[in-house]
C-alpha cells in the first residue's frame, strides 16, 4: 500500500518565497506606473496648449471711482456758509505781558477778539485788519502796525457765540511816523497807552511803563 502514495511536494525555501514576492511588488508598481502614464496621455490629448489658454484677466481700479451711497451728494445736507460777524457782536480787549518794561526788554502785545452773539458768523481777524498802535501818556502817536505793515494778509475765522481769538505782537521800543518813518530808535522812559484795533474798530487804551 505504501508504494501507491503519491510523491510528498518539496518544501520551497524561505529566501526563494522572499525573493518571488519582491520580484511580484516589482512588477505591480510597473504595471500601476504604466497604467497610470497611459490614462495621462490619454487626456492630455484633449486639453489644450498652454499658448492657447487665456490667462485670467487681473482686477482693475478706475482712477474715478464712484461715490457710495453714503457718499452721494443727494444724501448729505448741504453746508451752510455763514455769514459776516456784525462788528457789533464782536468785542476787542488789549493787554501787555507786564505792567512795566526795564529797558532791555520789549514788551509784547495781546489783542484778543471774543464773539459776544448769539450766532455763528464769519469773522476777518487777518493782518489786513489788525492793529497795535502805541501812544505817549499825552496820546501823541508813537507807532503803529497798520503803518508798517509789509504784505498784510487776509484771514477769515468762523466764530461759534462765546469764542475767543488771540493775536500777539512784540514791539521792539522804536518809534514811527505815521509813514513807518522811524523817528526814534530808542523810546524814552515814561508811560504809554496800548490801543488795539481790528478793522475799523478799537479797544480801550492800556497803560504800560518803559523804564
Amino acid at each position: 500500500m505504501a508504494d501507491n502514495l503519491p510523491p510528498r511536494a518539496r518544501r520551497i525555501p524561505p529566501h526563494i518565497l522572499r525573493r518571488r514576492r519582491i520580484v511580484a511588488g516589482v512588477i505591480l508598481l510597473a504595471l500601476l506606473a504604466l497604467i497610470g502614464w497611459g490614462i495621462w496621455a490619454l487626456v492630455g490629448l484633449f486639453l489644450p496648449d498652454d499658448d492657447e489658454v487665456s490667462p485670467t484677466p487681473e482686477p482693475t481700479t478706475s482712477e474715478s471711482g464712484q461715490p457710495s451711497p453714503s457718499d452721494s451728494p443727494s444724501d448729505q445736507e448741504p453746508e451752510q456758509a455763514a455769514d459776516a460777524c456784525d462788528p457789533q457782536v464782536l468785542s476787542l480787549a488789549g493787554a501787555t505781558d507786564q505792567d512795566a518794561y526795564p529797558a532791555d526788554e520789549f514788551p509784547t502785545f495781546t489783542m484778543t477778539i471774543t464773539h459776544d452773539g448769539d450766532e455763528l458768523c464769519d469773522a476777518s481777524l487777518g493782518t489786513d485788519e489788525q492793529n497795535f498802535m502805541v501812544e505817549d501818556a499825552e496820546g501823541q502817536y508813537v507807532f503803529s502796525t497798520r503803518a508798517c505793515q509789509v504784505e498784510p494778509q487776509s484771514q477769515v475765522v468762523e466764530m461759534e457765540p462765546g469764542q475767543s481769538e488771540s493775536v500777539d505782537f512784540q514791539w521792539e521800543r522804536v518809534g514811527t511816523d505815521e509813514d513807518c518813518q522811524t523817528i526814534a530808535e530808542d523810546i524814552s522812559a515814561g508811560e504809554y497807552r496800548l490801543i488795539v484795533g481790528m478793522g475799523e474798530q478799537t479797544a480801550d487804551p492800556v497803560t504800560f511803563e518803559l523804564e
